[in-house]
């Protein structure tokens, strides 16, 4: 069984139901936090789950609404009064993430781990285990480095879109998964060279054959309209807006 918490699903424009990216996925008892924007250790809290639980991140990329909680997270990590972290942790993200982590650490050099080990790992293309749950990523177009996860624990699969264009490898990685997280920023007929509407996030569900959909990092133009009725014009299958707080199980 997989369990989701979605914790963010907008943009870095403040709305009472679409926070900044975070998704957690629990897989084989194993919490896998996916983004890590402003305010998802907050929103993790409320869904029930300790910053200790953690022992891994997957970053999409490194703009600000994706990444700006790890200043925070790694500061927990050091500072909690009688519960310093002792258990390494782990950082999978795009390629860039070994400069990433050290301006961080210039900026604030009392994140740098005091009585733990940090794990860095880049991958782009790439395949990896983490016990039974089998990882891929692949490109998305949203930057020159940005990708997607699919995760699958041998029963069930997902994708997880972070951002993404119609440009990317998002349709090959999602072919035939049972749950695709897309982003879908703009409705539809909205010209955007790196985010995905409601044409295109549609299109890609459909020719990679998905089970389902989930639409995240809606921008107020996409929430102002009814988003899912313009996906299903080009998407046949089961379809959903995502708001924070939402929890699902596969």
């Amino acid at each position: 069984m997989m369990e989701l918490f979605f914790l963010g699903t907008g943009t870095a424009i403040p709305d009472r139901l679409h926070s900044p990216a975070g998704l957690l996925v629990v897989a084989e008892g194993q919490p896998i936090l996916l983004d890590i924007g402003p305010g998802t250790l907050n929103r993790l809290n409320l869904a029930g789950i300790s910053t200790s639980a953690l022992d891994h991140l997957f970053l999409t990329h490194f703009h600000p609404d994706h990444t700006l909680d790890l200043a925070t997270l790694l500061q927990v990590f050091n500072y909690s009064p009688t519960a310093e972290r002792t258990r390494p942790f782990s950082i999978t993200a795009c390629p860039g993430i070994q400069d990433f982590y050290r301006r961080l650490v210039e900026l604030y050099p009392e994140l740098a781990p005091l009585t733990y080990q940090l794990e860095l790992h880049q991958v782009f293309r790439d395949e990896f285990s983490i016990g039974k749950i089998r990882i891929k990523t692949a490109p998305t177009g949203h930057t020159t480095n940005s990708i997607a996860y699919r995760l699958e624990d041998g029963e069930h699969s997902l994708v997880y879109s972070g951002d993404a264009t119609a440009h990317g490898e998002l349709v090959q990685l999602a072919d035939k998964v049972d749950l695709l997280i897309c982003e879908c920023s703009f409705p539809s007929g909205w010209e955007t060279e790196d985010h995905l509407n409601a044409d295109t996030a549609g299109a890609i569900a459909q020719q990679a054959g998905v089970e389902s959909l989930v639409l995240i990092h809606t921008y107020p133009p996409a929430q102002a309209v009814d988003l899912v009725a313009q996906v299903r014009k080009h998407y046949n299958k089961e379809v959903q807006l995502a708001v924070d707080g939402l929890h699902m199980k596969l």
